[in-house]
C-alpha cells in the first residue's frame, strides 16, 4: 500500500518533478482499482512510472509481480527507460515483473504456449505478411482470382482473415466472408488453414488463440492473477472491446487494476463492440492540468474536448494561435506558408530542441467534388509516394535502415530490428545456426546454447543500432554487405565466400525501396538564410508526440462527409455550441481535433478553405488573440 510516507521519498528520489498538486496526489496514493483520466502533456507516463517506483521500494514477492500494459514499443520504452534510472526502479525490468505491451503479454503468457503445446509452430505474426501470402494464394486459385477481379472488396476480405473468439470462427477484419454453401467460401478457408499450418498469423489471431486457452483451461485465469496481484493499463483510450473483453477473462477479482487514458484521445483502435467499452468508468480521477502548453492553446483545446474536466495550460503562453486561411488555388502553399511563421517566431536554438510537424486526420480520400482541404495529398501530395506493404520486415535494408535511437533513448525497438535483420540474412545463406528457427526471437538463446560467440554477436547488433544505413549509396552498401561478411563468418557455411554471400537474395534493393521517401514526409523552408524541416503526416502517425509547433490541416471526414474545421471552428472561436445530438462520425472528427491540437508547446496553427470559415468567426478568434492569415 502506497502512503504519504512514500510521497516524501519520492520527493528524494525525484527533486526535478513535483506531485505536489491534489489530482496528482490522489492519483499516487490510490490503491484499489480505478480509471485515471488524464490531459494530453499532464505527465501521466511519469506518474504512473511514479507510481511504480514507490511500489518497487515495497516489493518483496520473488513470485509474483507487477503487470504494465501499453499499446505501443515507444510507451514501453518510456516506462523503462524512468524505471530503470534508479536502483529500486530497475528490479521491475526483471522476473517475476512484465512490462510491455497488451500484445506481447496475450502471445508470451497464453497464445503461443496454447500453440506450441498443439504442435504448431509460429513464423511470423505480422499482418502485411500474412495479407500479401493470403493473396499470392488466392491468386494462384482461378476460381478466387476471378472473384477478386470481379469484386473490389474481395481482395481486403482475404487480407484480413482471422479467427474469432474460443472456437476460432473464421471472420475477416476487412469485410464479409461469403454465406454459407458459396462456391468460393472452401477456398477461402483452406487459404487461411494453409498460412496458419505454416506459422504465418495475423495479430487478431493470437486473441483468439489465448480465448481459447482461457476458456479450455479456466485456472490460468487463477494463475495468471496470482502471479500478477497489481495491473496498470496506460492509453486505456485506445483499447478495443475485444482486447479490453480478453482481459476480463485474464485476471479475476482479486486483481488491483489501475487504466490511465484520456478518453477524448480515442482514436485508434476498432469501433467493433466500442459500445460495451468501461473507460472511464464513473469514479474516475482526472488530472486536468497540462504541462506541455499555456491558457491560450489550453482553452482552444478544451473547446474541442468531448468529456471530462475543462483542461487547464500550467505551460508558458510563448506565440498567439494562427488560422491559415487560404484558397483553392493555394493549398499547396499552406505548410510552407506556417513554416515561414516558425521561422519568424523561433530562434534556430529552439528548432533545435523542438519538433516542427503538419499532419491531417486522413491521408487520402476519394471526394473528387469537394473543394480542396479534403486529405493530406491536397496539401501535399507527394504524400502519396507508395511503398509496397509489409517491405519493412523482409527487406533487411529497411531494417538496417530505421532511426537510430536518440540520446537515452531504449534501444529495445531497434535492437529486435536489427536481430531480425540478421536474422534474415543468417536463413538466406542456409547457417547452421538458424536450422529449426522460425523467428529471430530464440537466435541469441541458440547462440549461446551452442556455445557460439554471443558477445560479439551482440556488439554487431550495437553498431548496426548506431550506424546511419537509411540514407547509404550503393557503394556503402557494398561495404556494409562486406564487413557483415566478416563479422557474421564465424557462422556461415563453410562454402560461403564473399561473392556468393553478397548475391544473396536478401541484399536485393526493391524499386520501391530504392525510392528515397524523406520527400514524401518532409517539406523543407529556406528563409534569409535559415532553414526548417517540417515533418509532415497523418494525426494517427503523430498521436502522444509532443511539438514545439503544429499545424493541423483540416479534412474531409469519412464517413461523415463533412469537414472538421468547418465543423469546430465557431465552437473554437466560442460563437457556437455543439449538438447533443452530433453523431458519432463528426464526434470523432473532434477527437482527432483535440489530439492533433493538444500536440504543441508553443505555437498552435489550424489551416482552413475560405470557403469554410465565415467572417464572424475569424472576427471572434482575432478578439481572443488568434492571427488571421490569408491566402487568397
Amino acid at each position: 500500500m502506497i502512503n504519504a510516507a512514500d510521497l516524501a521519498a519520492l520527493r528524494e528520489l525525484t527533486p526535478d518533478l513535483n506531485f505536489d498538486d491534489q489530482e496528482r496526489r490522489a492519483v499516487l496514493l490510490e490503491n484499489q482499482s480505478r480509471d485515471i483520466n488524464a490531459a494530453p502533456g499532464s505527465g501521466k507516463t511519469t506518474v504512473l512510472a511514479a507510481k511504480l517506483l514507490m511500489l518497487s521500494r515495497r516489493w518483496t514477492s520473488s513470485r509474483a509481480g507487477v503487470c504494465v500494459l501499453s499499446h505501443t514499443n515507444v510507451a514501453r520504452d518510456e516506462i523503462q527507460h524512468r524505471l530503470g534510472t534508479s536502483h529500486d526502479g530497475s528490479r521491475l525490468l526483471t522476473h517475476p515483473h512484465f512490462i510491455g505491451t497488451i500484445h506481447a503479454m496475450v502471445n508470451q503468457f497464453l497464445a503461443l504456449p496454447y500453440l506450441r503445446s498443439n504442435g504448431m509452430t509460429v513464423d511470423v505474426i505480422d499482418n502485411d505478411i500474412f495479407a500479401r501470402r493470403a493473396l499470392a494464394l488466392a491468386q494462384a486459385n482461378f476460381g478466387l482470382k476471378l472473384y477478386m477481379q470481379k469484386n473490389a472488396s474481395v481482395a481486403p476480405m482475404l487480407e484480413g482473415l482471422v479467427y474469432k473468439g474460443a472456437s476460432l470462427d473464421l471472420a475477416s477484419e476487412f469485410g464479409s466472408l461469403p454465406k454459407p454453401g458459396a462456391k468460393t467460401l472452401p477456398t477461402i478457408v483452406s487459404i487461411k488453414e494453409k498460412l496458419s499450418a505454416e506459422g504465418v498469423f495475423r495479430h487478431a489471431d493470437m486473441f483468439a488463440y489465448a480465448e481459447r486457452l482461457l476458456t479450455l483451461f479456466p485456472k490460468v485465469r487463477t494463475q495468471l492473477s496470482r502471479r500478477f496481484p497489481i495491473v496498470f493499463i496506460d492509453e486505456m483510450q485506445d483499447t478495443s472491446w475485444e482486447q479490453e473483453r480478453l482481459l476480463q477473462l485474464m485476471f479475476d477479482e482479486t486483481v488491483t487494476i489501475q487504466r490511465f487514458g484520456d478518453i477524448n484521445q480515442r482514436i485508434l483502435g476498432s469501433s467493433e463492440g466500442a459500445e460495451n467499452l468501461t473507460f472511464p468508468r464513473g469514479d474516475v480521477l482526472p488530472i486536468s492540468s497540462s504541462k506541455r502548453f499555456g491558457p491560450h492553446i489550453a482553452k482552444s483545446v478544451s473547446r474541442a474536448q468531448l468529456a471530462g474536466t475543462a483542461i487547464t495550460g500550467e505551460g508558458e503562453d510563448r506565440h498567439a494561435s494562427m488560422l491559415i486561411v487560404y484558397s483553392t488555388g493555394r493549398v499547396q502553399e499552406v505548410i510552407s506558408t506556417f513554416g515561414d511563421h516558425v521561422l519568424d517566431r523561433f530562434s534556430d536554438t529552439d528548432l533545435a530542441s523542438g519538433k516542427v510537424k503538419a499532419l491531417c486526420a486522413r491521408k487520402q480520400g476519394d471526394a473528387v467534388t469537394q473543394l480542396a482541404g479534403r486529405t493530406l495529398l491536397d496539401y501535399w501530395p507527394a504524400s502519396g509516394g507508395d511503398q509496397s506493404p509489409g517491405l519493412k520486415l523482409v527487406r533487411i535494408w529497411a531494417l538496417l535502415g530505421g532511426p537510430k535511437p536518440a540520446v537515452n533513448a531504449s534501444f529495445s525497438s531497434r535492437f529486435e530490428e536489427i536481430r531480425r535483420a540478421l536474422f534474415l540474412v543468417l536463413r538466406a545463406a542456409k547457417a547452421e545456426i538458424v536450422e529449426g528457427l522460425k523467428t529471430d526471437h530464440q537466435l541469441i538463446r541458440k547462440l549461446r546454447d551452442a556455445d557460439g560467440d554471443v558477445s560479439a554477436f551482440r556488439l554487431l547488433i550495437r553498431d548496426l543500432c548506431m550506424a546511419n544505413v537509411s540514407d547509404a549509396d550503393e557503394a556503402r552498401r557494398i561495404r556494409i554487405v562486406n564487413s557483415l561478411y566478416v563479422r557474421l563468418r564465424p557462422l556461415l557455411p563453410n562454402h560461403m565466400t564473399p561473392q556468393i554471400f553478397a548475391a544473396l537474395p536478401v541484399f536485393e534493393r526493391s524499386e520501391a525501396m530504392a525510392i528515397q521517401g524523406a520527400h514524401r514526409s518532409m517539406c523543407s523552408i529556406e528563409k534569409n538564410g535559415r532553414s526548417l524541416g517540417i515533418h509532415i503526416g497523418t494525426l494517427a502517425s503523430m498521436k502522444g508526440e509532443t511539438h514545439l509547433a503544429t499545424l493541423v490541416m483540416e479534412s474531409l471526414g469519412h464517413p461523415s462527409r463533412r469537414f472538421d474545421l468547418e465543423l469546430a471552428l465557431p465552437i473554437i472561436a466560442g460563437i457556437g455550441t455543439r449538438s447533443g445530438k452530433m453523431p458519432e462520425t463528426q464526434l470523432s472528427q473532434f477527437r482527432n481535433l483535440y489530439v492533433g491540437m493538444s500536440r504543441p508547446t508553443s505555437f498552435l496553427c489550424l489551416a482552413v478553405n475560405a470557403e469554410r470559415v465565415s467572417d464572424e468567426c475569424k472576427t471572434a478568434l482575432a478578439d481572443q488573440g488568434w492571427a488571421i492569415t490569408h491566402l487568397l
